[in-house]
């Protein structure tokens, strides 16, 4: 029996952290009136390692107040 279906949370909540952190990142050119220049896909591969340790901080502040993240 494998236990595959327990870990697809933790792929997700880092997925949802991205995605939010791309959209957070896409207001912030339009409020200034530009279009941001890259696609999701770009922005991920260019921000990775900062996006990983955004998420780390992230995930360490939540359970520091307990919080379900």
């Amino acid at each position: 029996m494998t236990h595959q279906h327990t870990n697809t949370w933790r792929a997700r909540r880092f997925r949802v952290f991205v995605t939010n952190q791309y959209y957070a990142n896409r207001d912030e050119y339009f409020d200034h009136g530009q279009q941001q220049p890259y696609t999701f896909a770009e922005y991920y591969a260019q921000n990775k390692s900062l996006l990983r340790d955004a998420f780390r901080k992230h995930r360490a502040a939540a359970a520091h107040k307990n919080i379900a993240v």
